[in-house]
C-alpha cells in the first residue's frame, strides 16, 4: 500500500513532535520537582535555624534571669543560714524564697542547690536528679555561670546554672531550665509548618508526628546519619544536610543535628521533617495540565522552533566559531554582519572587541620583550659598578689603602655581604630575562651530582646564618655525573633549599634527598621541609614571579633568610626556568602546617644531549 503525501508528512512530523513534547514535559516536571525539593530543603534549614535561634535566645534569657536572681540579697541571704542541708526548716525557707522569685521567670525548672549538690529548694514544674545535673552544678560551683543541655529520665532540659556568691564565697547554685519536648515541638511546628521530633538515643521524647509508625521515621533518620552526628555536623544549616526518609505512607525530607549545647556523642538529636508527597500535590496537578497543553501546542512550537533556531542559532554559532578562532590566535576569521538586529549589533561589538584584544595582546608582547631586554641590560650594566666597588672593598680589606679601624672592618664586611647579594640578584635577573626571552642555554659539562648538591646546601646554609633550622642531606651512594650547567643547577637547587629554610620556623628541618631513577633514567632530588606549607589554591602559581614578589611598593628585603620573609620573588621561578632548560621538571606537594616537598627531576644521559641538540 502506497502512502499519500499527507500521511508521509504526518509520519515524519508527529512522532518527533510527540517525542519533543514529552521530553519537554519531562524536563519541566523534573525542574519543577527539583525546585520544590530545593524550596522544601531551604525551608527545613530555616526551620533548623529558627529552632537553634529559639534555644539560643532562651539560653540567654535563662542566664540573665539567673544572674538577676542570685544578685538579689533576699535570695542569696537565705543560703547563709547556719543550718545543714538536711534541715527541713532551711529547705522550707529556701523554697519559700525561691517560690517568690519563680514568679518573675516562666522557667519550668527552678532548683537551688548547695555546695554539695544537695537540693535546698525546687519550685518549678519539673525537677532533675543530682546525678544528671552534676556536671553543670560542678562548673557553677567553680565560679562559672554555664548553660547546657542535660538529660534526666530520658527528657532534655535546656539549663542555666549560676553560682550564688556571698561575700566572695560560693554558697550554692541556681538552676533555671526549660524542657525540650512535645510543647516545644508543637510551638516550632506552628512557626515552621514542619514536623518536629526530639530524640534521646533512639527514644522519642517529643514529636508532632501522629502515629507511632510515622514517628519511627525520625528514628530512621539516625540510621541514615550514621556517624555524621558524632562531630562532623555541629549545626545544621546547609541544604546539603537534608536527606530523604521513607515512612510507612509518605516520604519525608529530613534534617537532623545534635541539640545545641548537648554532647554530640550522647545522641541528643532534633529531627525536622516535611512530607514530600504533600508538597508535590500541586505539582502533579500541574503536570496533567501541562501534558494537555503540550499536546495542543506541540505543532506550533515545533514550526516556530525550527524557524527561530534557523534565524538565531545559526549566526550565533558563527560568532562562537569566531571566538574559538580568536582563542587559537586567529584574529582574521571572517565574521560578516548578517543583519542590523541584536545579533548584528553583537557581531559588530565582537569585531571591535577582537580588534582591541589583538592590539592589547601585541602591546603585552612588546611590553614583555622590552621588560626582558631592560632587565637583561640593567643586570649587565650593574656588573661594572659592582666590580669597581668589589675591587675597592678588597683593596681596603687588605689594608692596601691604609690601616682600618674595627668599625671600618665591620663596615667592609657589611659591604661584602651586600655586594654578594647584589651580584646574586643581578645574576638571577639576567637568567630570568634569558628564560623569559627563551635565550637561556645551559653550558653543559660533566659534573658530579653529589658535589653539586653539597655546594647548593652549603650556599643555602651560608645565606641562613642566624637561623636555627637544621639542613641535612640524605644522598644515595654513587650518584654519578650529569651533563649539566653546574653553576646554574647549583644555584637552582640552592634557591629551593633557601626557600625551604625561609618558610620553616626555627627548630624545624630541611632535608635534601637524592637518587637516580633507573626506570626513567633521571636524577631525582627532593627538598622537604617542615615549614608553614602552601595552600592548595596557591600551589599552581607558586613559581610565578607575580605570585612570589607581592606588593613591590611595600617589599621588605631581609638580610638573610628570615622566617616567613618576602624575597625578591625570582628564586623559585628562576629555579624552574633553569631546571626546565635542562629538560627537567619541578613537582610541588604541600600541606598547610606540615611543610612542602619540591621534587626536581632532570635527565643526564646521552639521550638528553641528543634531544637538546
Amino acid at each position: 500500500m502506497r502512502l499519500g503525501l499527507r500521511w508521509k508528512i504526518l509520519l515524519f512530523t508527529v512522532p518527533p513532535l510527540v517525542a519533543i513534547t514529552f521530553g519537554t514535559l519531562t524536563m519541566v516536571s523534573r525542574s519543577v520537582t527539583e525546585h520544590v525539593e530545593t524550596t522544601v530543603r531551604q525551608e527545613l534549614t530555616r526551620a533548623s535555624a529558627v529552632f537553634e535561634n529559639m534555644l539560643s535566645a532562651r539560653t540567654r534569657e535563662l542566664a540573665v534571669e539567673g544572674q538577676v536572681i542570685v544578685q538579689d540579697p533576699r535570695f542569696f541571704s537565705v543560703l547563709t543560714l547556719p543550718d545543714t542541708d538536711q534541715d527541713a526548716q532551711l529547705k522550707a525557707t529556701v523554697t519559700g524564697v525561691a517560690d517568690e522569685f519563680h514568679e518573675i521567670t516562666s522557667s519550668e525548672l527552678f532548683e537551688v542547690v548547695d555546695v554539695k549538690n544537695h537540693t535546698l529548694g525546687t519550685v518549678g514544674r519539673a525537677s532533675v536528679t543530682p546525678a544528671s545535673r552534676k556536671a553543670l552544678v560542678k562548673s557553677a560551683l567553680a565560679g562559672r555561670a554555664v548553660t547546657g543541655v542535660l538529660i534526666d529520665k530520658n527528657r532534655h532540659y535546656l539549663v542555666s546554672a549560676t553560682p550564688v556568691t556571698v561575700g566572695g564565697r560560693i554558697v550554692g547554685a541556681l538552676l533555671l531550665g526549660e524542657g525540650i519536648g512535645r510543647d516545644l515541638a508543637l510551638k516550632l511546628h506552628d512557626l515552621t509548618h514542619s514536623e518536629v521530633t526530639f530524640l534521646c538515643g533512639r527514644k522519642v521524647t517529643g514529636t508532632t508526628l501522629g502515629s507511632g509508625a510515622e514517628a519511627a521515621t525520625a528514628v530512621a533518620a539516625l540510621d541514615r546519619l550514621k556517624g555524621r552526628l558524632h562531630g562532623s555536623i555541629a549545626k545544621a544549616g546547609d541544604p546539603s544536610d537534608v536527606f530523604e526518609v521513607q515512612g510507612p505512607k509518605e516520604t519525608y525530607l529530613t534534617i537532623a543535628a545534635p541539640i545545641p549545647g548537648s554532647d554530640p556523642a550522647s545522641g541528643q538529636v532534633y529531627v525536622i521533617q516535611r512530607s514530600l508527597d504533600a508538597e508535590t500535590v500541586a505539582l502533579r496537578r500541574m503536570q496533567k495540565n501541562l501534558s494537555l497543553l503540550g499536546l495542543l501546542a506541540a505543532m506550533v512550537a515545533l514550526l516556530a522552533g525550527l524557524l527561530v533556531a534557523d534565524m538565531v542559532v545559526a549566526p550565533l554559532k558563527h560568532l562562537v566559531r569566531g571566538a574559538e578562532e580568536m582563542e587559537r590566535g586567529n584574529y582574521d576569521y571572517d565574521l560578516r554582519v548578517p543583519s542590523r538586529d541584536e545579533v548584528g549589533y553583537l557581531t559588530t561589538r565582537f569585531l571591535e572587541m577582537r580588534k582591541q584584544q589583538r592590539m592589547y595582546v601585541r602591546n603585552l608582547e612588546d611590553l614583555a620583550r622590552v621588560k626582558s631586554e631592560f632587565i637583561s641590560v640593567a643586570s649587565h650594566e650593574l656588573r661594572t659598578p659592582i666590580s669597581i666597588i668589589r675591587s675597592y672593598q678588597e683593596l681596603m680589606a687588605e689594608q692596601q689603602l691604609g690601616p682600618l679601624t674595627p668599625a671600618q672592618e665591620a663596615a667592609l664586611v657589611a659591604i661584602d655581604e651586600s655586594l654578594t647579594r647584589l651580584t646574586r640578584i643581578a645574576e638571577n635577573a639576567t637568567v630570568m630575562a634569558q628564560i623569559d626571552g627563551r635565550r637561556f642555554v645551559p653550558t653543559r659539562a660533566p659534573h658530579d651530582v653529589e658535589a653539586l648538591i653539597v655546594d647548593a646546601v652549603t650556599a643555602a646554609r651560608a645565606e641562613a646564618r642566624g637561623r636555627a633550622v637544621e639542613v641535612t642531606a640524605d644522598l644515595a651512594a654513587d650518584l654519578g655525573t650529569a651533563e649539566v650547567d653546574g653553576a646554574q643547577l647549583t644555584q637552582a637547587l640552592a634557591q629551593i633549599v633557601s626557600n625551604g629554610i625561609r618558610f620553616t620556623p626555627d627548630g624545624g628541618t630541611v632535608t635534601v634527598r637524592a637518587s637516580y631513577d633507573d626506570d626513567t633514567d633521571e636524577f631525582v632530588i627532593a627538598v622537604e621541609d617542615t615549614g608553614v606549607g602552601i595552600p592548595a589554591d596557591r600551589q599552581a602559581r607558586v613559581f610565578e614571579r607575580a605570585m612570589t614578589l607581592g606588593d613591590s611598593l611595600h617589599h621588605h628585603s631581609s638580610s638573610g633568610l628570615d622566617f616567613n620573609s618576602a624575597g625578591m620573588g625570582l628564586g623559585l621561578s628562576t629555579a624552574l626556568g633553569i631546571v626546565e632548560a635542562h629538560g627537567g621538571t619541578i613537582v610541588l606537594t604541600s600541606e598547610v602546617g606540615k611543610g612542602s616537598r619540591f621534587e626536581v627531576r632532570f635527565p643526564a644521559g646521552d639521550e638528553f644531549l641528543e634531544a637538546a641538540a
